[in-house]
């Protein structure tokens, strides 16, 4: 790890990210790099492309030899590979499993491996790719490249009201039946009622199968009585085609539930149905007996079903026993794989199936103190790839109704305060955590993405490291003053905040705990608790009056208009949360202050990266260079049709330099993700290939076991670790 180590300290933060989102550093990281093309965007795989970070110095490895002709793939090897199966960990059980999506306790784990891909998301971008990616194959033998089916194929936006959306016409349940945008729209009609919409004269199903294959939805125009809600074209992009979510159910079981709501004469009939509906589980035996999966493996024999294990079959096999060609599925044809394993479990039976190699493939690093360290896994269980996460991480959330942190000062001093670095590494373990560099709200793969290096170098650099004499001047400037080596407010009252975090997430405790350490180090007081996950969301739901001053919080969108936005409901994590008056709905244009208490008209700094302010500036300070904003009309204006690119750049600018200047919040590091796997029994793409770029939801395991990237080996040679 030390050649590891001396490139971090080589690197500033953001070189260092770029990194991580360009190449990856498999070979760094204790699994031996092979090469590899070095690509990551969702260009054709024949396209020359610099990765995120590239120097453009020409030294990207390419695929053709000294003389400049394509290299060619060895044929494939005589005899078997030396497995038939790949084995991965679902947390759930035959005994709970229910593919039912609207039943009470979801129980649905390791259903995702039994449905096609929606689209795939590349990593280091955002970006979709979709049915007929073509990806080069250096890894099979025999093949140059494979071509991936998902279930969408692309999509068109009508700005402002209309999506549509097309579907890959190969898509099948395992049944054989179309699995089709016809399919989809009894499942969304059913959804729909029973959300309870069946007599809600306020709301409208929107969505239609305009053809076999072809999805077409809409926003209300105002027309129909609804309110107009025409949008950008960037919103409804960011909408089509998404790469996660829950997958049409099989028009054999949604069918008889939209006939049964169609004819329901009364509120009481229609949930009537919805308590049937949530109530009718799909087994695993149901779900094979009626052959509702889809994708290219499928669950065939009852011998299949295990109470430790389950056995999912390639459906090319079941075409040839059924001498039926239709029911084959195209990624079928990518691998040499013919059996998928689903290894159950809870807890820290994950860890148990890892250590002694029972599992072959897993989304995760192996780094010190992370789930999976080195020494923790077969050697033969190696690192495969890692970015820079570019929609997760982590916030230190405050509510504005404490008075304390409706302060502007006070806010920067604890921000100075602590150790941010020491607060990821004890939480999240040093590898997984990096800190961010680029103070925008976003995460920093989005800000690099997003705005110019000019503008991110201009913005204020808030300390990574503790600087405790920062935070020192910043509360004095509040109106704060040290007695007895306790800090007190102007009125006396001694300096002190509450810290909450949930005990489902371990990760939390050690940040939190960080958080608390450094600040008592300052003098200013902490109460530390560790909450049960309902008790820590209603303290958080501004609903509920928002019972709580600071909290450690995820965070993480996948576009910018995300994290600039105003979101109602008790996971807000938006610039702007919902109406003081009014917490569930989102703030109207004149909206002078939200629900956390933050005023929404505001100045910021002319200068951009000043953190000039009056002493004990408050809560809304007057400034003598200042520029007047309004947080509630930009976050709709950043959603207007009208807004040209041009404008919607500077919108982002000023929700940045708000950000900036007044840490409402603050967000102190993303993720680093990856997966690691069997190097000895299956071969991958090398590090930094295009084949590990992609993920569905936050999950790369089912991209490369649906898409059929994954390739046993002929022999068991392989490279220890060193």
């Amino acid at each position: 790890m030390r050649e590891y180590d001396n490139l971090r300290d080589r690197l500033s933060r953001r070189q260092y990210a770029q990194l991580l989102a360009g190449v990856g550093i498999t070979g760094l990281a204790g699994c031996p790099s092979q090469g590899g093309d070095g690509t990551a965007t969702d260009e054709p795989a024949s396209t020359p492309t610099e990765t995120p970070g590239d120097s453009g110095s020409g030294d990207t490895p390419s695929d053709t030899d000294e003389s400049g002709e394509t290299a060619t793939d060895e044929p494939t090897p005589e005899g078997d590979p030396v497995t038939d199966e790949i084995r991965i960990f679902q947390s759930n059980s035959p005994d709970v499993f229910d593919a039912n999506l609207w039943a009470p306790q979801d129980n649905t784990t390791g259903m995702g491996f039994m449905t096609d891909l929606h689209a795939m998301k590349n990593v280091h971008t955002g970006e979709m790719a979709y049915s007929g990616l073509e990806v080069e194959a250096p890894w099979k033998p025999g093949t140059d490249s494979v071509s991936i089916m998902t279930w969408y194929t692309g999509y068109e936006v009508e700005a402002p009201y209309d999506i549509y959306e097309m579907h890959d016409d190969r898509a099948t349940y395992w049944n054989g039946d179309p699995f089709d945008a016809e399919a989809r729209e009894i499942h969304d009609h059913v959804h729909y009622f029973q959300n309870g919409n069946k007599f809600n004269e306020d709301t409208a199903f929107q969505s239609e199968a305009v053809s076999q294959w072809e999805y077409h939805r809409w926003n209300a125009d105002g027309s129909n009585g609804l309110d107009d809600n025409p949008q950008a074209r960037h919103i409804l992009a960011a909408d089509a085609a998404p790469n996660d979510g829950d997958m049409p159910l099989h028009p054999d079981f949604t069918q008889p539930y939209l006939e049964r709501y169609q004819d329901a004469s009364s509120a009481d009939e229609s949930q009537a149905v919805t308590d049937d509906l949530i109530g009718d589980r799909i087994t695993l035996q149901r779900l094979m007996d009626e052959g509702w999966g889809s994708g290219p493996y499928e669950l065939r024999s009852d011998d299949d079903i295990g109470s430790a294990r389950l056995t999912l079959r390639l459906r090319d096999e079941a075409a040839a026993s059924n001498g039926d060609t239709e029911v084959a599925h195209p990624n079928a044809a990518n691998t040499n794989v013919s059996k998928l394993a689903l290894m159950w479990g809870e807890g820290d039976r994950r860890n148990t199936l890892a250590g002694n190699g029972s599992l072959d493939l897993n989304g995760n690093i192996i780094a010190p103190n992370s789930l999976f360290p080195r020494e923790s896994l077969p050697d033969h269980m190696q690192e495969l790839t890692r970015w820079l996460r570019s929609s997760g991480g982590d916030k230190w959330r405050f509510n504005w109704h404490s008075d304390h942190l409706q302060n502007l000062w006070v806010r920067r001093a604890l921000v100075a305060a602590v150790d941010w670095s020491a607060a990821g590494a004890n939480g999240w373990g040093d590898e997984r955590s990096v800190p961010i560099e680029n103070h925008t709200y976003l995460l920093d793969a989005q800000s690099q993405a997003t705005f110019s290096s000019d503008f991110l170098d201009s913005l204020h650099g808030w300390p990574v490291e503790s600087d405790p004499e920062a935070a020192e001047q910043y509360l004095q400037r509040g109106g704060y003053s040290k007695q007895g080596g306790q800090w007190v407010d102007p009125s006396g009252n001694p300096a002190s905040i509450d810290i909450i975090y949930p005990s489902a997430i371990a990760d939390y405790a050690g940040a939190a705990q960080t958080i608390k350490a450094n600040l008592s180090e300052i003098g200013f007081g902490v109460n530390f608790s560790s909450q049960g996950w309902s008790t820590w969301q209603s303290n958080l739901n501004a609903s509920d009056g928002l019972n709580y001053e600071s909290s450690v919080f995820w965070h993480g969108y996948g576009n910018p208009f995300g994290y600039y936005n105003s979101t109602a409901g008790p996971l807000a994590g938006t610039l702007v949360m919902g109406k003081a008056d009014d917490p569930s709905t989102r703030v109207d244009r004149d909206t002078e202050k939200d629900s956390q208490g933050k005023p929404l008209q505001v100045q910021i700094p002319s200068e951009v990266g000043s953190i000039d302010a009056p002493d004990e500036a408050g809560i809304n300070p007057d400034l003598s260079n200042g520029e007047e904003i309004n947080l509630a009309e930009i976050v709709y204006d950043i959603r207007d049709p009208e807004t040209s690119e041009e404008q919607l750049q500077e919108l982002y600018q000023k929700c940045a330099r708000y950000y900036n200047y007044y840490l409402p919040h603050f967000v102190f590091h993303q993720y680093n993700w990856g997966a690691w796997g069997n190097v000895r029994d299956f071969e991958w793409p090398e590090p930094g290939h295009r084949g590990l770029d992609y993920e569905r939801g936050f999950g790369i395991s089912s991209t490369l076991i649906l898409g059929g990237l994954i390739e046993a080996s002929y022999d068991t040679d392989f490279q220890a670790p060193e």
